[in-house]
């Protein structure tokens, strides 16, 4: 089973709780990384989704109380997406659990071997991106 499923599977169970699916905590956790009035494409780039499920997260967001979307004063044809106080406060739990989480998984490996296998990682990451691009 691949990594990044396991991953979001872990997610999803620490999330349980909370009734957020790790997309959704994943999506409000950028949102607040990337600041107030995030462009709505930028999310949507940040987090390699498409505009059209990403929009659909959003509807549900702004109706769960947790994001606000409004239009950027200076292009109405941007949107610009923002935490409520609730998303912040929903955030930092989210944040809380998910680095409980990567504490339980990373346990017991090395500063070395978590190294080696971001390097890895990132040469993998490269190749495929270059073998896209042709």
């Amino acid at each position: 089973m691949p990594l990044a499923r396991l991953w979001r599977q872990a997610a999803d169970r620490a999330l349980s709780d909370m009734c957020v699916s790790a997309s959704t905590g994943w999506a409000l956790v950028q949102v607040g990384r990337l600041g107030d009035d995030v462009r709505q494409t930028d999310l949507a780039n940040e987090l390699d989704v498409t505009q059209a499920s990403l929009v659909r997260s959003i509807d549900q967001m702004t109706a769960a109380g947790l994001v606000e979307r409004h239009r950027d004063p200076d292009d109405a044809r941007v949107s610009r997406i923002r935490l409520t106080d609730r998303g912040r406060t929903l955030v930092t739990t989210i944040e809380s659990k998910f680095a409980t989480l990567r504490h339980a998984m990373l346990d017991g490996v090395s500063d070395d071997d978590l190294a080696t296998a971001l390097r890895v990682a990132e040469r993998l990451g490269a190749r495929f991106l270059a073998d896209r691009a042709r």
